[in-house]
């Protein structure tokens, strides 16, 4: 698990997730079927480089476990669990509808934090930096319970991870706002570790 501070919940988890639309892209939540979609991307030696560990998926399987792992378990501000804010992206004049990334919130304990990831033959047309973007805003809009404080007294946060030496991870996130706190070694590579201040709405 990243080292992320702690942070109260504050969010309350829609009961049914709504597909958030951008401009070149729709943001579908995660179903049973899309696994075949997902391990078409997670499968990919170049997807997995940059996380941990780097090991391609071999099985739908392992995909479907994966896609488990983002049922969150923890209790959001209204106390219901096994909810979920994960997306799979969908090109909007794509008829087939073919999964070309994912992108979504994992957990919210310590703290939530952003995932994406893109289909390596989609890489280099901004969809990254567009679905976290709508991914952002749709976040910051959910509800949330009155009269949450953190702990150290500042606004709420979203938090990211990027391996260092993934410059284009970085870029996408600083352009969506987020800014480096520290930087952690893992399994001998470094870690930029990141936040996104709740802005004012």
């Amino acid at each position: 698990m990243l080292p992320f501070p702690q942070q109260v919940t504050a969010v309350i988890l829609p009961s049914e997730v709504q597909p958030i639309h951008t401009k070149r892209l729709i943001l579908r939540p995660l179903q049973d079927g899309d696994a075949a979609g997902i391990f078409a991307i997670r499968s990919r030696p170049e997807t997995v480089n940059f996380l941990f560990p780097k090991i391609p998926e071999s099985s739908i399987e392992q995909t479907r476990a994966w896609m488990t792992k983002k049922i969150i378990t923890d209790p959001d501000a209204s106390g219901a669990t096994g909810r979920h804010f994960e997306f799979v992206l969908i090109q909007r004049d794509d008829p087939e509808e073919q999964i070309v990334g994912v992108v979504g919130v994992n957990g919210l304990v310590p703290a939530p934090s952003v995932g994406y990831g893109v289909h390596p033959d989609f890489w280099g047309r901004g969809y990254a930096g567009e679905a976290l973007q709508g991914l952002i805003k749709a976040w910051w809009e959910l509800p949330r319970k009155d009269n949450i404080v953190q702990d150290d007294g500042v606004k709420e946060k979203l938090y990211a991870a990027s391996n260092c030496d993934n410059v284009g991870s970085i870029k996408v996130l600083r352009k969506n706002g987020f800014q480096i706190y520290d930087k952690v070694p893992m399994e001998g590579e470094t870690v930029a570790m990141m936040y996104l201040v709740k802005p004012e709405l």
